[in-house]
C-alpha cells in the first residue's frame, strides 16, 4: 500500500506538471491525517523530484490548548523528519470582518499566511492536502448552493496563489481518505484529529458524515467517479474560458467593450465575458450581478451599481466598469 500511495502522489505531480522547475516545495501541515500523509510522501519523493521539502503551520487559536498541541505535534514531526518548519499563531476570531463568518476569516488568514511562508522559504509552490473525498464534498456542496460549470469542476489540481504567480498544488487529489489512513497505518505514523470536523454544525461536515457515506453505499468508488467527472468538466471549462478571452479581445472598443457584440454571443461565452469585465473592474462577479449586466447589454445607455463605488455602465453602446466615489451627507 505504501508504494501504491507514493506512486499515486508521483503520478499526480507529473501528470499536472505541478512543480514546474521549482526546487523547493512547502507543505501546508495541519497535523491531520491528510497533511501528514502528504508530508511523508513528499519527503519520500524529494530525492527523485530534486526538490527540498519544507512545511508551514498556522495556529488559528480557535481551540485553545488543542490548537497549541497541534502546533507542537507539527513542529516535532518536522524535527524528526529533518524538514524546515515555519509557524505562526493568530487570533482568527478577532480578524472576522463585518458580515464575515469565522470560517471565512480563517480561510482568508490561512492563505495570507501561506504567501508569507512561501516568502520565508523562498519557494514558489505550496502543497495542500485536499484529497478525492474533499473534491467530492466540494462538488456536492456547490450543487446544494446552486452552481454553474465552474462549481462542478471541483478543486483544481493546480492554481495560482493570489496575484503572486506562486502555485498551490494538490498531489493527493486522486487519493481517498481511506487510502490516506491505510498509508499512515502502514507507516505507524500518528496524526492529530480536529474534533470540530466531527461536529455536524457545518454543512460540509454533514455532507462528509451523512451524504457521502450513503453515496458510497451505492458506489464505493464514488469519490473517484466524481474526480474523473471534474477532470472532464475542467477541460470543457478551460475551452470556454479560452473562447471568452478571444471574444473579450474581439469586442474591445476603446476603453470598454461593444455591448451589442457581447449581447450577440452564445450565452456560455457571454456570461464569461461579462464575468471577466466585472472582475477587471474590481467587482466580485456573483450570478446575480452577471445576469443584471447581461440584461442591460441591449441598451445604448444604462447603469447599475453592483457594489460600493463601482458601476457597470453602458454609454453610447460601450460597456465598462467605472469607479465613482459615493459621498453621503449626514442628516441633522
Amino acid at each position: 500500500m505504501k508504494d501504491d500511495f507514493v506512486s499515486k502522489v508521483r503520478f499526480a505531480i507529473v501528470e499536472h506538471a505541478m512543480l514546474r522547475g521549482e526546487k523547493r516545495v512547502c507543505a501546508a501541515l495541519s497535523g491531520g491525517a491528510d497533511s501528514v500523509s502528504l508530508l511523508r510522501a513528499l519527503c519520500e519523493l524529494s530525492g527523485e523530484l530534486g526538490a527540498e521539502i519544507t512545511a508551514c503551520h498556522l495556529n488559528h487559536g480557535l481551540r485553545g490548548e488543542e490548537s497549541d498541541g497541534d502546533e507542537r505535534f507539527c513542529r516535532d514531526l518536522c524535527e524528526r523528519l529533518d524538514v524546515p518548519f515555519y509557524s505562526k499563531k493568530i487570533a482568527v476570531s478577532e480578524l472576522a470582518q463585518k458580515h464575515e463568518s469565522t470560517e471565512e476569516a480563517a480561510r482568508r488568514a490561512r492563505y495570507a499566511f501561506f504567501e508569507e511562508a512561501l516568502e520565508h522559504f523562498g519557494s514558489g509552490v505550496l502543497a495542500t492536502a485536499h484529497n478525492a473525498n474533499d473534491n467530492a464534498e466540494t462538488v456536492l456542496l456547490n450543487i446544494t448552493r446552486g452552481t454553474g460549470l465552474l462549481g462542478l469542476c471541483g478543486i483544481p489540481p493546480v492554481r495560482e496563489l493570489g496575484a503572486s504567480g506562486k502555485l498551490v498544488i494538490r498531489p493527493l487529489l486522486y487519493i481517498t481518505r481511506g487510502e490516506v489512513e491505510e498509508y499512515l497505518g502502514g507507516l505507524g505514523q500518528r496524526y492529530v484529529t480536529d474534533k470540530t470536523n466531527l461536529l455536524e454544525d457545518y454543512t460540509r461536515n454533514k455532507l462528509r458524515r451523512r451524504v457521502l457515506p450513503e453515496l458510497e453505499n451505492i458506489n464505493p468508488s464514488v469519490a473517484g467517479v466524481i474526480g474523473r467527472m471534474t477532470d472532464n468538466l475542467r477541460e470543457d471549462s478551460v475551452f470556454l474560458e479560452e473562447l471568452a478571452d478571444k471574444a473579450l479581445i474581439e469586442t474591445r472598443k476603446g476603453m470598454g467593450w461593444n455591448a451589442a457584440s457581447i449581447s450577440a454571443l452564445p450565452q456560455p461565452i457571454k456570461a464569461r465575458v461579462v464575468r471577466k469585465i466585472l472582475l477587471q473592474g474590481g467587482v466580485e462577479p456573483s450570478a446575480l450581478r452577471i445576469d443584471t449586466a447581461i440584461s442591460l447589454l441591449s441598451e445604448r445607455s444604462a447603469r447599475f451599481n453592483p457594489c460600493k463605488n463601482r458601476y457597470f455602465t453602458i454609454r453610447k453602446g460601450i460597456c465598462f466598469v467605472e469607479k465613482v466615489e459615493q459621498h453621503y451627507r449626514n442628516k441633522l
